[in-house]
């Protein structure tokens, strides 16, 4: 059996680390900030979507552990790894910034939220969900296993559409037309495919 490119190199394991610890605080850093004013949208939604994040996250080392002769590797894709997990974060961390205060990880609404169209946002309606795509995509291929990779970007995929779903149709109920106007001409996850 093959080990992945991460066990055998100790700055992959490095960077590797680097890259989950960075994924970590971003995601808590803004797990911890409070919008006042904001009415959340569907707790039972939330939950469910929260279950499926969680679960693509274990499905990163559980994937490995079921399927320890799915390895893919080396350095050459491990780097292809790091940039896409990068590239990925780097866009999640964007978003953050863009819609600033407006930015929650519960999907919640208010009268004066405005609808933010700069940034990756001139692309994008969820540029924050392709950079966790991304992340998770990279995550995955720096852990070297295809399966572990393939089952966590899945369900990943999986969540953010039912999460977003449900969000647009929140933005269209609070913000109408406004909404309406900015997702006419813009993809959801994809440029110009969807």
């Amino acid at each position: 059996m093959l080990a992945p490119y991460g066990e055998h190199s100790a700055w992959a394991r490095i960077v590797l680390d680097a890259s989950v610890g960075a994924f970590a605080v971003g995601e808590v850093s803004q797990a911890l900030r409070v919008r006042h004013g904001a009415t959340r949208i569907n707790l039972r939604a939330e939950t469910l979507f929260r279950a499926m994040f969680f679960g693509g996250i274990l499905l990163l080392p559980a994937g490995r552990a079921v399927a320890p002769d799915a390895t893919i590797g080396g350095p050459w894709l491990f780097a292809l790894g790091v940039v896409i997990g990068w590239l990925g974060l780097l866009l999640r961390w964007w978003s953050f910034v863009t819609l600033g205060m407006y930015f929650t990880v519960v999907v919640k609404t208010s009268e004066d939220q405005p609808v933010v169209d700069s940034g990756p946002y001139r692309v994008l309606r969820h540029p924050s969900y392709t950079g966790l795509l991304l992340a998770f995509a990279g995550c995955g291929l720096m852990l070297g296993n295809w399966v572990s990779t393939a089952a966590a970007v899945v369900v990943i995929l999986i969540a953010l559409i039912y999460r977003l779903r449900i969000e647009e149709r929140a933005l269209v109920a609070e913000l109408g037309n406004r909404y309406r106007d900015f997702a006419a001409s813009r993809a959801r996850l994809i440029p110009h495919v969807w």
